[in-house]
């Protein structure tokens, strides 16, 4: 049977068709024991396929199926692209012998990663069937912060000494299939420092004989192994590289770190910042019961609750206009949700900047001058339309005014502050994606029914 392993978008009818295909096939093949025509068929697979065909099938089949991947690198791929859930079945359901022989195939980062979040007795056991080059590389790479340059780098790069010629280059290129990427050609000294950088490109452009110190890029883009794994990303980012090299103190080639490792670093850095504005800290939340849900969130929504139960006091002291014009809470919440929502907005956008480094503290100033002509053309569009609503649905001049006024200040304090608060926060050294949102949407509460309440008064003469 032959298999189309054309890259498809995982959303469309006709992946999903052919996915259920193959699943329904693959399984057939597995409880009929036809191991032959099983693995002929799973090895024209793409590993990205197998990683999401294996997802759904049957829970008690799924590990002897994984190890029907005859080629133990597919097989260290096909692992690599599983989602958490399955690979922890995986390692969980494996012999220790059997797991060893798939991990030594992995990535050395990729691997380290993975014993690293083993428990102890677990990662003794598996490093002990490891091959002495690859414990070697883990344990070098386990020394490191998970979340620095060094815990996110490759120790599998290619490097050449810079007094070697474009031929003789060439020539190591070729004998040396197992490496990652040579799109960039690192050269070092003889103490192994770092200096300069030959892209393939310019590698088959120059003459044969040309020394290679001749052409290369002395000024090179690196970062240290201590480095956050932010930085890096927004390093790669900014300048469009492929990988980036990383060096010890002493200015010695250790690692790098490929594009593919910090699009990992810029999903996990955007998903766990949008939790923390959502109010959470934690990702996996289908796999946890309705009570550790709860107790996840239950922190986050208490400032909020403060904020309510402050907002709610200022309704208080204002029971005496609501007395005398009680259609005053009927606009309440189209005056607040506006408002809220301008602030969701507005915060998003400075939490992200700042995030990915599209935002500086320094551009406060340029930054809170362009929301406030944001929500003052918003809130100047919606403060009309619901002036003109007040005042023909309840004939009442005076209602409109309030109601038109009251959303023009909301809507373009919330802007204000919901850009404002996030530079604060960054500037005091406070995660602006943690603090944003509980702070954000109290503010904007209070001040809103207060601004609310205080032109009510005014207008009305109460």
């Amino acid at each position: 049977m032959q298999i189309n392993v054309e890259a498809k978008p995982p959303a469309s009818a006709a992946y999903d068709t052919r996915k259920k295909r193959l699943v329904e096939t693959i399984d057939r093949l597995y409880l009929r024991d036809a191991k032959g025509s099983l693995q002929k068929m799973i090895s024209r697979i793409h590993p990205a396929d197998m990683a999401a065909i294996l997802d759904d099938l049957p829970p008690a089949h799924i590990v002897d199926v994984f190890y029907a991947i005859a080629d133990s690198a597919m097989a260290a791929d096909v692992f690599n692209q599983l989602s958490p859930g399955l690979r922890t079945q995986v390692m969980t359901e494996s012999p220790i012998e059997k797991l060893a022989g798939v991990l030594e195939h992995l990535p050395p980062d990729d691997l380290a990663d993975l014993i690293g979040d083993l428990p102890e007795d677990q990662r003794a056991e598996l490093m002990a069937l490891l091959g002495r080059e690859s414990k070697d590389e883990v344990e070098s790479l386990l020394q490191y912060d998970p979340n620095s340059a060094g815990g996110i780098m490759t120790t599998d790069f290619f490097s050449l000494s810079h007094t070697l010629t474009i031929e003789e280059a060439i020539e190591n290129i070729r004998n040396r299939e197992d490496v990652e990427m040579v799109f960039y050609l690192y050269l070092t000294d003889e103490a192994g420092r770092l200096v300069g950088v030959v892209s393939l490109r310019q590698l088959l452009l120059t003459r044969s004989g040309t020394p290679l110190h001749k052409v290369m890029n002395r000024r090179v883009m690196k970062v240290t192994t201590d480095a956050d794994q932010t930085t890096v990303a927004m390093l790669v980012d900014k300048y469009r590289l492929l990988a980036i090299p990383v060096v010890d103190e002493d200015n010695v080639l250790v690692g790098m770190v490929t594009v593919d490792d910090v699009i990992d670093v810029i999903e996990e850095e955007t998903t766990r910042d949008m939790l923390k504005m959502a109010g959470t800290s934690e990702s996996e939340t289908l796999t946890h019961s309705a009570f550790k849900i709860a107790g996840i969130r239950l922190p986050w929504l208490l400032a909020a609750f403060v904020g309510g139960l402050a907002a709610t006091a200022v309704i208080g002291q204002y029971e005496a206009i609501l007395g005398e014009v009680l259609v005053l809470s009927a606009f309440l919440p189209v005056v607040m949700g506006m408002a809220g929502n301008v602030g969701v907005q507005s915060a998003t956008v400075a939490v992200r900047g700042l995030a990915t480094g599209a935002i500086d503290v320094r551009d406060t100033v340029p930054l809170v001058l362009k929301e406030l002509r944001v929500g003052l053309v918003l809130g100047s569009f919606y403060g009309v339309i619901l002036a003109i609503y007040g005042y023909l649905v309840h004939h009442s001049l005076q209602l409109g005014q309030v109601v038109g006024l009251t959303i023009l200040g909301n809507m373009t304090g919330a802007a204000l502050l919901a850009v404002l608060l996030p530079m604060i926060f960054q500037r005091l050294k406070v995660d602006p994606a943690v603090a944003t949102g509980p702070f954000v949407t109290t503010a904007i509460d209070i001040l809103g029914v207060l601004n609310y309440f205080v032109i009510a008064s005014w207008i009305y003469k109460l």
